[in-house]
This record gives structure tokens, sequence and C-alpha cells, in this order.
């Protein structure tokens, strides 16, 4: 990262940043991001301090994580929708030592987020001492804040510049940068550790395959918490010196608005996002000739259009690829009718393999779980062995399924694991079963993921109430989003009878018939194709 951003001093004056309402240039982001990270290391943040970040889209999100990665500090990117308790066993799990935060997110308040699941930390003294977080010393508010465990934000009087230069020197590509958490397969989140070198080296990679310059002006809503928004948007923008526009909450009109305005070329947003926007009655009165690229296919020269579906370019990736690890050659524009579903080629410096139930390699054509290697792929899960995550020759098992042509292209026929995928965002069906099971009404939750023409899925539950229990479908969703994240919560919930929950003559759940309960209107060859099940039904 400090190499990174030596490299943007060639032309410091070109925009990095715009928001509805801020502007900030390659200057003011390294200049302001030097100064606080200077404050930071004088208050003993160093090589592989663990730094939360909590604060939205904003100009203060990139000038907090400059400051944390180009000294080697390790940067815990935290999600904004995520409620109080979700957001206290990230901060546990991660082991945060400082904490950054905003003080609102679209007129919501952070801090009363923090006080509501931080046990312990409404009355503290600054130097904290939490049994719930044990490693977190300081939280720092912006703007500050009084409260009783509000420690002072990083002020202008740090190390002088020559000790920061110092410690940048001694930062290096096998590093780590950053820890994105996920939903995994359990109720405790998933922790994805990235080095420098993997993640902006990838960010040249896509730049270079996506052939995004220092002229693009990158349009996106996508959160830079999460592993799309921070490497396919910020860094691919740091790479190359192009600008980035975005949004902290995205409303059609408003963001076309801000598309004009800013002569966006390229979109990188959700398909529910670029369909908003095509349907919305400003679109054709907007100029959007500007746009070049990306997902909102109404506004792209009719060369890169397509009315088929199936001949839009597609990629697949994952938080623990940094992003993408399969592009179409020609990523911005229809596929040719023979590559009709496909979803590209291998990025540089990256490996596939396709296995069978045992593990063993299958030949091109067969269908089996992919596997990759390479140098996009993460350094390691958090507080997790080794062993536990790759195969002893380095391969991490995606738990998605396919197989590749001779031509090396990629046929992605669907996830193998428990995991949900809705709107871009992985949902873990056992951590909304616990969250909903936290309720004291809640005897059971049940929770699989049905199709959705635009969201990919949608999170769907069967709840059983305890005896004697009265529980609305409305408060039962109300209270779940207290419990978690919004986009975790059921779209589609039934409450049911103990004795309506199908069971398999072994004991365990039916999920195939639980779907059935939440979609009677599906055949059954189509939902269980589309099912997401848990990986261990019985464990529900």
């Amino acid at each position: 990262m400090p190499e990174l951003l030596a490299r943007r001093r060639a032309d410091p004056d070109a925009l990095l940043l715009v928001t509805d309402d801020e502007r900030l240039t390659y200057r003011e982001a390294d200049e302001r991001s030097l100064e606080l990270a200077g404050s930071l290391l004088a208050q003993g943040v160093g090589k592989g301090t663990r730094v939360g970040i909590l604060f939205p889209n904003s100009a203060q999100w990139v000038i907090c994580w400059l400051a944390v990665t180009r000294i080697g500090g390790l940067s815990v990117p935290l999600s904004t929708f995520a409620p109080g308790g979700e957001l206290a066993r990230v901060l546990r799990h991660t082991d945060v030592q400082r904490l950054l935060v905003g003080r609102s997110m679209a007129g919501k308040d952070l801090t009363e987020r923090l006080e509501s699941g931080i046990a312990g930390l409404t009355g503290s003294a600054p130097g904290l001492a939490l049994a719930a977080l044990p490693h977190l010393r300081s939280i720092h508010v912006w703007p500050e804040l009084d409260r009783s465990w509000v420690s002072r934000w990083p002020a202008a009087d740090g190390l002088p510049v020559e000790v920061v230069r110092e410690a940048e020197s001694e930062v290096r590509p096998a590093d780590e940068l950053v820890v994105v958490s996920t939903s995994g397969s359990t109720a405790l989140p998933k922790s994805v550790v990235h080095s420098h070198g993997s993640l902006v080296r990838h960010a040249y990679v896509l730049a270079r395959n996506r052939g995004v310059a220092a002229t693009d002006r990158i349009y996106s809503p996508m959160p830079f918490f999460w592993v799309g928004g921070l490497t396919m948007v910020v860094l691919q923008a740091l790479a190359v010196g192009a600008a980035v526009i975005a949004q902290d909450v995205f409303e059609a009109g408003s963001t076309l608005r801000l598309l004009e305005r800013e002569r966006a070329t390229f979109i990188s947003c959700w398909p529910q996002a670029s369909r908003a926007m095509a349907d919305h009655p400003d679109f054709a009165l907007r100029d959007l000739s500007s746009v070049r690229g990306g997902t909102l296919v109404e506004a792209l020269p009719p060369g890169s259009r397509t009315e088929e579906p199936d001949l839009m370019p597609n990629l697949l990736g994952m938080t623990e690829t940094g992003g993408p690890h399969t592009m179409p050659e020609l990523p911005d524009r229809p596929l040719p009718a023979r590559l009709r579903g496909s979803f590209g080629i291998a990025l540089p410096g990256v490996q596939h393999r396709i296995v069978d139930a045992t593990g063993e390699a299958l030949p091109p054509g067969q269908d089996g779980e992919i596997q990759v290697r390479g140098l996009v792929l993460m350094d390691r899960l958090y507080k997790h062995e080794r062993h536990e995550v790759f195969t002893e020759d380095g391969w991490y098992a995606t738990g998605d399924r396919g197989w590749f042509d001779p031509d090396g292209h990629l046929r992605f026929t669907g996830r193998g694991t428990a995991m949900i995928k809705t709107a871009g965002s992985n949902v873990s069906p056992a951590e909304v079963e616990a969250g909903l099971r936290a309720l004291p009404e809640v005897l059971h939750a049940f929770v699989v993921g049905l199709p959705h023409p635009v969201r990919e899925q949608e999170v769907a539950a069967v709840v059983v109430l305890r005896q004697g229990a009265a529980l609305s479908r409305e408060d039962l969703l109300r209270r779940a989003r207290e419990q978690l994240a919004s986009y975790k919560v059921p779209t589609v919930v039934r409450i049911v009878a103990e004795d309506q929950v199908p069971m398999m003559p072994t004991g365990k759940v039916d999920y195939v018939r639980v779907l059935a309960l939440l979609s009677p209107q599906g055949s059954a060859s189509t939902a269980a194709g589309a099912l997401v099940l848990p990986a261990d039904p019985g464990a529900s």
C-alpha cells in the first residue's frame, strides 16, 4: 500500500473519491492519511495491530483505511449493516484492538449500535477493559463525541513524517493487509485474511483485464467493507489513478442524477440496482452517454448490450480469492453464442481444478467441485489452522460446482455449500437459524435459500413457536432485525406447528420438503435443484 500511494503522487490533484457531498483528491487522501498514520503510530498502532474501521462509504473511510494499512496495521473493515450484537461477535472473533468509528450512517447512530451490542461498554472509561472484548483497548469516534468510553480521536500531534516513512518502508507484500468477515457455514463469522501482495496485485490484474484507466470514473454502491467494494472499486481505482463515485445509500433517482453529474464511465452494482435504475422514470431523461462498461446494460453503447441474459458476461469470485477468480476475455461485451452461459477463464496467476467427492481431479467437461489456488488466494482463515483450510498441495475448496470446457471456459452449475447467495452477499443458514432461535418464543427455525429472479436467492424460513407462544410474522421479522443484519433477515417466512415440520425416516429434517412448505408452487425437480441446504441438516 505505501508503494501504491507513492505512485499516485504523479498526479496528486486527480480525484480519488466523489460522493453526493464530498470530493477527495489523491493528494488529500495521501496527506490526511499520513497525518492520521503518524498519530496512530504514536499511540502504539504498528505492524500487525488489528484496527477495526466502522464507517459508511465516505472520504473518512478511505483515509482511515489508508492510514492503518500504509504503516502495516491489519485493517478490519466492519459492516454498517450489522446490528450491535453482530458487531460485537465480529469484534471478538477478529480480536480488534483499536476501533475507528463514524458517528452515523444514513441517519442511524453507530455509537448507539455499539452500546446496544457490547456488554459493559456503557459507562466504561476510555482505557477499555471489557470481558466481552478482551483485546479492545480504545474506541475513537469521528466527529468526536462526548461519551465516557470514547477515546480522543488520533490528532495531528503524532510522530514526525520521517518516522512514518520509515515504518512504511518496512511494509512488505507478504504482510497481512485486511481481515474481511463474511458469513461462515456456522453461526460464527468466517474471517478471511489477505496480504498486501495478493490484493494489490489482484487490483492491477482486474484493472488491466477490464481496461480501466486513470480517466475512468467508477460508480458503485457496494460497501467498501466487503471484498467487492474494496478490491473491485477502491483498490482498482488506486491501482490506475481512477476516480470512485460512491454512495452509502442507493436510491435510483438520486443515483441517476449522480451518474449524469459526474460522467460515470463504469457501473459496478448488483442486478437489482441496475434494474431499479433502468425502470426509473428519470432514466430516459439522464445523459448517460459517458458510460462504456459495467452492469447497467441499458446505458451501455449498442455493441455492449444484449437482450439475452445468458449472453451477459459473468464472472465467478469469492471473498477468499479477493473477488473474481474467473472473468470473460472481453468482460464488458456480450458473449459469443458458443460461450452462452459461461463464466470466463482463469485470471492471470490463478489455477483451477475440478474434483469429485473423493478429491480426485476430473478431466475437462466433467462436473464437480471447483478448487482454486494461486496469487489471489487468501493467506488464511483467521483462527483456523492451515490444514483445516487448504489441501496438502495448497488448493482451496470453494464449495462451488462446475466444469471447464477444453478451451478453459468455466461453466458454473451451482453452489454445493450451505451458503445462500443473495444480492451479492453470503448468508449462512445456520447463522440466521441461531438468530431466530434467540427469540424466546421460537422453538425451531429452518432456513433455506429460495431462487429469486434478481437477487439470485432470497432467505426463507420455516419457524415453529414454543407451546403457548403468540408471535405474528411481522413481529418476528421486526425482532429478527435486532439480531441480524438486514440482508440476513428472511423475506419469506412460514410459521407452522411442530408436527408440520417434514422429517426423514432417520429423524432428520427433510429440507427438500421444507422448501415445498415455502414455495408450494415449485415442482420437486426445480426445488431440489435450487435448494441451498445446511451442510449437516441434522445439526438443526
